[in-house]
């Protein structure tokens, strides 16, 4: 079953069992404008980026978030993950900052952000593209994304650059 895709700045609740009771995940697109609905998914990323991965906020924080969407990944009201997209030419949005709370990163939540993300890529017709970090390329390969460069450093951290074709033209 395909996830419904809702309007920018609309909620969407799916049920899921995470452990053993429901549990609701909800996934809200944010326009980067509002930089104070904004907060949740800054907070994500400065727990994943800066506290864990040790990056500095003056890279984190690169002065692109107010021209890029951005998408939170809530689960029973409490924020674990979060990415933006911002646009690359006509046809191409590039997916950065995918940050996933390291004690819910087991439970499929970035696998649902990406799926989501990537939905709305596939619909408009865009081709994805992201740096990833090496550790985890398998992850994003499982999703359709090739290696299409040599790895290189960013942040003091190895990436790869990797694309995934758009899977629908434009109507």
């Amino acid at each position: 079953m395909r996830d419904p895709l809702p309007a920018a700045g609309r909620a969407v609740y799916m049920p899921r069992m995470v452990g053993p009771r429901p549990s609701c995940m909800h996934i809200v697109d944010l326009s980067g404008r509002d930089v104070a609905a904004l907060a949740p998914c800054f907070a994500v990323r400065r727990k994943v980026f800066c506290e864990e991965q040790g990056i500095a906020e003056s890279i984190e924080w690169d002065g692109l978030d107010t021209a890029c969407a951005h998408v939170l990944l809530s689960v029973e009201g409490q924020p674990v993950g979060t990415a933006r997209v911002r646009p690359l030419g006509a046809d191409t949005v590039k997916i950065e900052r995918i940050a996933v709370l390291k004690d819910r990163r087991t439970h499929g939540h970035g696998a649902r952000l990406m799926r989501h993300i990537l939905a709305r890529a596939d619909r408009d017709g865009h081709t994805a593209v992201l740096n990833a970090q090496t550790a985890v390329r398998g992850f994003y390969e499982k999703l359709g994304f090739v290696a299409d460069g040599p790895e290189f450093e960013e942040a003091g951290i190895p990436h790869v650059h990797m694309t995934r074709p758009a899977r629908k033209a434009k109507p």
